[in-house]
């Protein structure tokens, strides 16, 4: 059963101008916003940005319904004559996508969201479950295992593909990812971070912090990247942790989870798609 709609993405070529066009239009801030995805909330709905070098108006706008079963509203889809144009697919805290092709040619997204639910005439309250697990992202990349591991402990090779960073490959060594330059220093990334420990192509730890916004960010978790060699290609497998035991019932943990949730799912996104695109670095 479809349950209304819940949020409509934009392809945009310039992520910059769009975030602005739209925080004017709509007169507030972005609730999510980095370099591979900016995301508004709107009255209990999201208009998202996604940047798209190709965007144009025949990949426009993509609308999403809520479903309660996704496999089972895609199967009676396809049962009434639509065609599968992306079969489910996790993209992190619980929310699921697949889009169809109806008869007539039109794009159908569904989309099962469990911590995000539109009220008519009201804003809607998200609900986050105070779960302590780890956050763990997994992705296959094509690249061999010893350039991807420059991509994560160089600063340059960070740069290529992230965003600008400080990298020292040492215990205690500085990790810092600078996302946003237009904050003061302390606010522009994970400044502060530092590396745990490592061992070479094959495991990385390091601190990490909350974005500013939140005050949860004077505490620290920590992440473990892990690199699996398969020849010509390499398994990334991220795990977030030392999510504090409890408290993610209180204060603004549980958005500080909900935000890794579906950070690093765009993380390892933007990877994949680097590495699909650009040859290895030697």
């Amino acid at each position: 059963m479809m349950q209304g709609l819940r949020t409509v993405v934009f392809p945009v070529r310039d992520l910059d101008e769009s975030k602005a066009f739209y925080e004017a239009l709509l007169g507030c801030a972005p609730y999510f916003d980095e370099p591979f995805y900016v995301g508004f909330s709107v009255d209990g709905y999201e208009l998202g940005l996604l940047p798209d070098e190709d965007a144009c108006s025949t990949n426009g706008a993509r609308a999403y319904w809520g479903v309660a079963d996704l496999e089972t509203t895609l199967h009676r889809a396809v049962e009434l004559g639509a065609t599968v144009l992306s079969s489910p697919e996790d993209v992190g805290g619980g929310i699921r996508l697949a889009s169809v092709v109806d008869p007539s040619g039109n794009r159908l997204g569904l989309i099962h969201n469990p911590a995000f639910r539109a009220e008519v005439g009201a804003q809607s309250a998200a609900a986050v479950e105070p779960l302590a697990s780890p956050i763990v992202r997994t992705a296959q990349v094509a690249w061999p295992v010893a350039s991807v591991w420059k991509l994560w402990t160089v600063s340059e090779g960070m740069q290529s593909w992230l965003t600008l960073a400080n990298i020292e490959l040492r215990m205690g060594g500085p990790f810092e990812l600078l996302f946003d330059h237009s904050q003061p220093p302390g606010r522009q990334g994970s400044e502060g971070c530092r590396v745990l420990s490592f061992i070479p192509n094959r495991m990385l730890s390091f601190t990490w912090n909350a974005p500013p916004h939140l005050s949860t960010r004077g505490q620290r978790t920590w992440v473990v990247l892990e690199l699996a060699d398969h020849g010509s290609s390499t398994a990334v497998t991220l795990t977030h942790t030392g999510w504090p035991e409890g408290a993610l019932a209180t204060g603004d943990w549980p958005a500080t989870y909900a935000y890794f949730e579906r950070a690093w799912s765009g993380v390892l996104h933007a990877l994949t798609r680097h590495c699909s695109e650009v040859e290895p670095l030697g």
